[in-house]
């Protein structure tokens, strides 16, 4: 509504207050808004001040929080009962300088456990008379099936897992605590951080767990390291099914990682009973984690899996799964060394696990022993910049979604029935307000998605991948001037005379219905994250419709720049979250693009992330555009700098990858050494070959130069036969898509020590199932040995042909492999069946 005071009368009753031109006030209009020294809208000086200053504030905060690592103890300067990184990094430095322990090898299932068993040795010979240590090699063998992305079935004989037990000698318990880590990495890579640290932190809380002389131990801790994840989670499941120790676990605790250093984080907890997590942020001395990590990876959109899913599927017990995500560009490759992680990495992951151990283990309070007591439903969490963590039951989280959902259209139901003189068609201005703000949240994500679209087919994709600020220029800042544009050009347009305070009323009220409606509707289908969205609601209700709502009131005079610092330094707890959100989120999703296959064209996946996080990030602040004097010359800049950055991407300099000390992004490829046989119906020998078959994992594929001229100079390969006639990574196969195959001499097993494989067909039954004038459907049964090296996989599809159907309705695998336990090394058998 126009203030009375700064309006002017002309002809009769026809009001003028401010030009139709926002972004270019009239000299009447900037009359009116000095009168009595006071103003209704910000200069554009006094706008960038503001902003620039806010979020320069915010950007440095958040930076610190997510850079804060605490000093490293060692065993000099600290407690017995304390865990210092000195230790632990004794430890990993052994781990890595085995080289890849790939699981069935002498570095991981002898060197690797053998080093495990020594220091489990020299704990149990200082531990306190009232705790017992014991130690027990189990080498399983099973089959399981995994519903993964493509889906597989796994079979797998004499894996190694070293276990280690300490319970109470006077009062033994038969409720345990399970803390899990695997000491085998990926082919190829050092495996520091995936898991090497994890393993090297739980040998350390062992010791500090085992040094307290003066706190009870009430319930035991069963220490699992076990040799065969990377197998796609054998070790584990061999564990959890097999072992007799494993019927008394009530709760695990997973460490994994999808990265090197920085802040381990909580990513899944679960199934049901919030106790486990809240132990978790109730305890550990830096808590970091959010829920929406948790529904992204249990959503399937990151390609990649942890032993958290077969303790809970299996084991059915419910469990946190732990991981490092900084820097993931070295996941799973040669760069995953020591050095990757800093100072304080370890030491603050080792003080939040032991805090937390301590606590389920030694405390009264600890519902370990009876985890149902209190299975109240899922559990929504979210740190604050490390120091504490939000949590909240699934239950109380829909109640209080309900409440801030239907509050705000009670109060604004409220402000259209009230003062209708004043307030005359209000909710035809919200509505509208509606229409604009929805307007520029599409026009936001279109010019987004059309960049990514045009960088893309220009061939310049992923040009962001070692330089994560481009997405800033790129993407986020014409995002962000597209939401200033329409919102502003349009409100000029549709609210002519309103005056600026009730302009921003307006648009306030109109973002407040919106994210209410939403909050409802994500309410209704109980998605956890509406934690993030609850937060977007509440600040607004509490802060300007409750403590603020005077000195917000279009009515009341005051310096406008007063009081949007007053609503800004309000909302700094709620901007802090969500910007923290969005590191987060890029800082995850900008190095998976390395690792997301040759189908998703990445630039599409960056540009929705930003589109989305512009959209949260700016909802409560847009509002206040509506006081600015003029944005001509912000956008402006925002515009120019993002041009530039779109002639550096367009430009030979933007090279995705890098390899130095500021930042290392490699492309991952992946090369192998292979020889084919192909068989016909008759069993005879039609072709065979061998050569160099080259697989990307991102989707500039082979765009870029591989430095092999015979790589670069191949064509692709067209997909031809079961799964193109090559042995491919399962079940990563319907994201890579481009091979390369270069011939080459057969390689030589001798020298390797690798064993041929070979299928031998030892029995073919054929069965007549039913028969009539037109068709007949018979059972066939095949029998087959497979021979060959330690790790095998085998892929089996039904043959249709013309007139002829067929399926495959069942199979099993039998175990017929000799095993010698005299020999000093563990044989492991691996057989995937793809899920057809």
């Amino acid at each position: 509504m126009v203030d009375p005071k700064l309006s002017v009368r002309r002809r009769g009753q026809h009001k003028v207050s401010r030009s139709p031109q926002l972004p270019i006030p009239s000299s009447e209009d900037r009359h009116m808004r000095k009168e009595n020294g006071r103003r209704k809208d910000l200069s554009q000086k006094s706008t960038i001040f503001f902003f620039l200053v806010y979020y320069s504030a915010v950007f440095y905060i958040v930076r610190y929080s997510v850079n804060y690592l605490p000093n490293p103890k060692s065993l000099v300067n600290s407690k017995p009962t304390e865990f210092t990184e000195e230790q632990a990094r004794k430890h990993l430095n052994y781990f890595v300088s085995l080289g890849p322990r790939v699981a069935g090898s002498l570095a991981n299932d002898v060197h690797a456990a053998n080093y495990i068993l020594e220091t489990v040795l020299k704990v149990k010979a200082s531990v306190s008379p009232s705790l017992k240590v014991e130690i027990d090699t189990q080498r399983p063998t099973g089959s399981f099936t995994l519903d993964f992305v493509s889906g597989f079935g796994s079979y797998y004989t004499n894996v190694t897992n070293t276990i280690v037990r300490v319970s109470a000698v006077d009062s033994p318990s038969n409720h345990a605590l399970l803390l899990n880590c695997h000491t085998d990495s990926v082919n190829g890579a050092p495996g520091a951080s995936d898991d090497a640290v994890a393993c090297a932190v739980l040998l350390e809380v062992m010791r500090a767990v085992t040094s307290d002389h003066t706190h009870p131990l009430l319930h035991d801790i069963i220490f699992l390291f076990n040799g065969a994840e990377e197998n796609l989670h054998q070790a584990s499941h061999g564990f959890i099914t097999q072992h007799p120790w494993a019927k008394q676990v009530k709760g695990f605790i997973n460490l994994e990682a999808a990265g090197a250093g920085g802040k381990e984080i909580v990513f899944q907890t679960g199934p049901s009973h919030p106790w486990l997590a809240s132990a978790w942020a109730m305890n550990a001395p830096h808590p970091f984690g959010t829920v929406i990590a948790q529904e992204l990876f249990q959503s399937g959109i990151i390609p990649s899996d942890t032993d958290f899913r077969i303790f809970r599927d299996y084991g059915k017990i419910p469990g946190i799964d732990l991981a490092y995500m900084t820097n993931g560009y070295v996941y799973h490759t040669l760069y995953d060394d020591v050095d990757r992680i800093l100072p304080g990495c370890i030491q603050r992951a080792g003080d939040n696990i032991l805090a937390v151990v301590d606590h389920l283990v030694k405390s009264p309070s600890s519902l370990l022993p009876n985890p149902g007591s209190y299975r109240h439903g899922a559990l929504a969490f979210m740190d604050f910049l490390g120091i504490f963590m939000i949590t909240l039951p699934m239950r109380m989280l829909s109640i209080l979604n309900m409440l801030f959902s239907v509050g705000p259209i009670i109060y604004l139901a409220r402000c259209i029935m009230s003062s209708a003189a004043e307030r005359l068609h209000y909710e035809q201005k919200i509505f509208k307000g509606i229409v604009i703000i929805m307007s520029s949240w599409l026009a936001c994500a279109f010019v987004v998605f059309l960049l990514a679209i045009f960088v893309t087919k220009c061939g310049n994709s992923m040009a962001f991948f070692s330089r994560p600020y481009l997405v800033v220029f790129l993407y986020g800042l014409p995002g962000l001037a597209t939401l200033l544009i329409v919102n502003r050009v349009a409100a000029s347009i549709v609210f002519k005379n309103e005056d600026p305070w009730m302009l921003e009323t307006i648009f306030f009220d109109s973002y407040l219905f919106i994210w209410s409606a939403i909050l409802f509707q994500i309410n209704y289908i109980q998605l956890q994250s509406s934690l993030i969205l609850l937060l977007c609601v509440l600040p607004l209700c509490l802060i300007r419709c409750l403590f603020l709502k005077k000195i917000f009131h279009h009515k009341n005079d005051g310096i406008v720049a007063t009081k949007v610092a007053v609503y800004l330094a309000a909302l700094l707890p709620h901007t802090l979250i969500l910007f923290s959100l969005s590191w987060i989120g890029l800082d995850l999703f900008i190095p998976l693009c390395g690792r997301l296959g040759t189908v998703v064209p990445p630039d599409l996946v960056i540009a929705g992330l930003v589109a989305l996080l512009l959209i949260l990030l700016s909802h409560f602040v847009l509002s206040l555009i509506h006081l600015a004097e003029s944005i001509q010359w912000i956008v402006a800049g925002m515009l120019l700098l993002s041009a530039g950055a779109l002639c550096f991407v367009l430009s030979s300099h933007a090279f995705p990858y890098a390899v130095d000390n500021d930042i290392t992004a490699p492309q991952r490829l992946i090369v192998q050494h292979i020889s084919r046989t192909f068989y016909g119906f008759d069993k005879k020998v039609r072709q065979q070959d061998s050569g160099i078959w080259l697989n990307t994992m991102d989707y500039p594929g082979f765009k870029v130069d591989t430095g092999s001229n015979a790589a670069n100079e191949s064509p692709l390969l067209p997909c031809k036969g079961l799964f193109c006639h090559f042995p491919f990574l399962v079940p990563l196969n319907k994201f890579v898509t481009l091979s390369k195959y270069i011939p080459a001499d057969e390689p030589s097993f001798s020298e390797t020590g690798i064993q041929p494989f070979s299928v031998r067909l030892i029995q073919d039954e054929t069965t007549k199932i039913s028969e009539n004038s037109t068709s007949w459907t018979y059972k066939k049964r095949l029998s087959f040995v497979v021979d060959g090296p330690s790790h095998i996989s085998v892929h089996v599809a039904p043959l249709s042909s013309k007139g002829i159907s067929s399926k495959l309705t069942s199979w099993i695998v039998e175990d017929e492999i000799e095993r010698s336990r005299s020999k000093p090394t563990s044989i492991v058998d691996h057989l995937v069946l793809g899920n057809l």
